[in-house]
């Protein structure tokens, strides 16, 4: 066999920084954002929304198996007390990212976040349908 092949050629370090850009790229491009607002919805239904900001409260949400209570404040949100058998939404913990949800299927209730007054998401157009 004629010559030696190298396993690491220099055009295999010039194609891996350009992965290593395109990655750094994305991650910085689209990182999460803090969110400013709970959007909360009751079956197919927009309950209210509420401000993050300022000190924790509690908000008692009536659903269909009962109310839920939810702890809203300091910038973030949880579920802090169901009537549903499993807890699981009780046990997810606080969500504080845009566009993050909390979710509970027995009461049919959904907690979404959305970005504050800094987010230029908020501004922009998501989709156009024709």
């Amino acid at each position: 066999m004629q010559g030696s092949r190298d396993f690491f050629r220099p055009l295999d370090a010039i194609i891996l920084g350009v992965i290593a850009a395109a990655a750094l790229w994305g991650f910085l491009a689209f990182r999460f954002s803090a969110a400013g607002k709970a959007v909360v919805f009751v079956g197919d239904a927009r309950y209210g929304w509420y401000d993050l900001g300022g000190a924790v409260r509690r908000i008692d949400v009536p659903t269909r198996i009962g109310p839920v209570t939810l702890e809203i404040g300091a910038g973030s949100a949880r579920v802090f007390h169901s009537p549903c058998p499993n807890q699981l939404c009780v046990h997810q913990g606080s969500v504080r990212r845009s566009h993050a949800e909390l979710i509970c299927m027995p009461a049919r209730l959904l907690v979404l976040l959305e970005g504050g007054p800094g987010d230029p998401r908020e501004k922009s157009i998501d989709a156009v349908t024709y």
